[in-house]
């Protein structure tokens, strides 16, 4: 935004004067503050800086005593150092285009100083024919260039007196702005005429886009002495006679706009495209004097006064007209901005701030991002490290249980071969225990300990009978001792009916020769051995369960 706070705020360097203009609002034109310094004669020659210092030091003093220090501000510069040229870039892309124009202006473009800042105005596109015969789409775009050391000057000496440059653009499309803005429509193929004390610019505008600028010294025309012999700003208007232009003066303005006339007609657009319009601003006396002259002279083109002192639906200043350059710098926005001659360097450091910030903005999120992502893929990293290490632990351990099994037995296969062995047969058992039963007894139940005990309990018609069967359970090749431990008659015949049934139930506890657990017993204490003597305490852990198959194995 220019100006202070929301203000809107224009300057104006010409070579009578800077001016300065704040609005409190661009829709009504209303002026808030406004500041003009005269020129001392000699400052700026031909729109040229004659004396630098001199400068500095004027302008450093107005904008502390007018109080505009801060400001920010649309600069406009005058036409006579800008040079327009016409390219055909040859692609549609924006970007592309944007890298084209750069090459061309500072390789191939031919200017009339070196180090030009420039900006550029795409106006369309046209198909033209190659060497070769094909077609190809190109962009047409208009090309300003400017002294970069000149722009450069105003920017600085402003810059040291305290106030920024927010754009920096030619008076023609500053004056085209406000002209357009007050006519309600836009230029289509319009000159724009400005007259301004010592002299005349000339602009021809195309589609809205200003294609042509001349400036014309009205001293020079007169004979005069240069205005630069004059003591002030005062004297040099008294001297000019701003009121009225002399005969001469106006015969050779109206010979010169017939001249330009002809040139944009036949030499920019080769006959099809003419001036149908025509618009004059400046002071009211000399304006109306020069739109008189014109509708004789040029009465096929329709000429019109620009009225700035009052125009229709705004509040009636003479100011506007004497500041209405900087009024239409002023009213510069991103919608109505054809070019910005501001440095690209002083561009990129106003833009860099944003730029930094919006990366560090950037940074900070990735950064973020990384650590929430490097803290979740360590937490699995030491979940995952975790689950190896135990695995690797327990594959340790049955490393070591499997070396041990291997020492015990020397293989694996001699190790199952013993077992195989070592084994009883429980169908064997069951089958002796049943032939050793006395007449009408019966075997009811048989349970076995892993401490290689059974417990039996068989139902015999007579207490005799249990003493025999005893004595036959004692005589038995896998007993090794075998005694009663409870004798009841039976009372329960297992159909739901109680009451005696004239047999006793006798219950046999029976140890039985332990061949086969004494060797799985072994082959389990060496793998304990062996373990505890390549990594202490790392077999125990797992002994009982490897035990327990073992022993498993072995039973009936």
């Amino acid at each position: 935004m220019l100006g202070l706070g929301s203000k809107k705020a224009g300057l104006t360097i010409e070579q009578t004067g800077v001016r300065f203009i704040q609005l409190k609002n661009n829709k009504t034109w209303e002026i808030e503050k406004q500041a003009f310094l005269p020129l001392e004669p000699g400052t700026i020659i031909e729109n040229q800086i004659a004396n630098e210092e001199k400068l500095r030091t004027q302008v450093r003093q107005w904008v502390e005593q007018e109080g505009l220090k801060g400001s920010r501000v649309a600069l406009s510069v005058p036409p006579s150092q800008v040079i327009i040229r016409k390219m055909n870039i040859s692609t549609i892309q924006p970007k592309q285009v944007q890298q084209l124009v750069a090459l061309e202006v500072e390789t191939g473009l031919h200017l009339p100083f070196e180090e030009p800042v420039y900006d550029f105005i795409p106006i369309g596109r046209d198909t033209v024919y190659q060497e070769d015969g094909l077609e190809e789409e190109v962009t047409k775009v208009l090309v300003f260039a400017a002294p970069r050391k000149l722009i450069n000057e105003y920017i600085e000496i402003l810059d040291e007196a305290g106030v920024k440059t927010d754009s920096v653009e030619v008076s023609a499309t500053a004056l085209g702005r406000i002209a357009e803005i007050a006519q309600g429509k836009p230029f289509a193929d319009t000159m724009l005429v400005h007259l301004e004390h010592s002299q005349l610019d000339v602009y021809m505008f195309r589609e809205g886009h200003p294609v042509f600028m001349r400036t014309i010294n009205l001293l020079d025309l007169a004979e005069e002495t240069p205005l630069f012999q004059s003591e002030s700003y005062l004297a040099q208007k008294a001297s000019l006679g701003e009121d009225s232009l002399s005969s001469e003066q106006m015969l050779e303005i109206t010979a010169e706009i017939s001249r330009m006339l002809n040139f944009y007609q036949y030499s920019l657009h080769d006959g099809v495209a003419r001036i149908t319009e025509l618009v004059v601003t400046g002071p009211e006396s000399s304006r109306r004097q020069l739109v008189g002259e014109l509708r004789q002279a040029l009465a096929e083109i329709e000429i019109e006064e620009l009225q700035l002192e009052s125009v229709p639906g705004k509040t009636e200043d003479s100011s506007v007209n004497l500041y209405r350059v900087a009024i239409g710098a002023a009213l510069r926005d991103d919608k109505n901005s054809l070019i910005d001659l501001l440095p690209r360097t002083d561009r990129e450091a106003k833009v860099l701030p944003y730029v930094l910030v919006s990366l560090i903005v950037v940074w900070v999120l990735a950064a973020a991002g990384v650590t929430t992502l490097y803290i979740a893929q360590k937490s699995e990293l030491d979940s995952l490290t975790q689950q190896t290490q135990s695995l690797q632990a327990d594959s340790d351990v049955k490393q070591l249980e499997l070396a041990g099994l291997q020492g015990s037995g020397g293989s694996p296969a001699v190790l199952i071969a013993q077992l195989e062995a070592g084994r009883t047969d429980a169908t064997a058992i069951v089958e002796e225990l049943d032939k050793g039963l006395t007449q009408r007894a019966v075997i009811r139940d048989i349970s076995y300990s892993r401490n290689s005990t059974i417990d039996l309990t068989v139902d015999v018609a007579k207490i005799d009978d249990a003493a025999s069967y005893l004595a036959r359970l004692k005589r038995m090749s896998f007993v090794t001792d075998a005694s009663i431990a409870s004798l009841a008659e039976e009372t329960d015949t297992g159909n739901g009916s109680q009451g005696a049934t004239g047999l006793y139930a006798v219950v046999y506890s029976v140890s039985m020769q332990g061949t086969g657990a004494a060797s799985t017993d072994a082959a389990a204490q060496s793998v304990q051995s062996v373990g505890e003597a390549i990594a202490p305490g790392a077999a125990s852990s797992d002994l009982s369960t490897q035990e327990e198959s073992v022993n498993d194995g072995t039973n009936p």
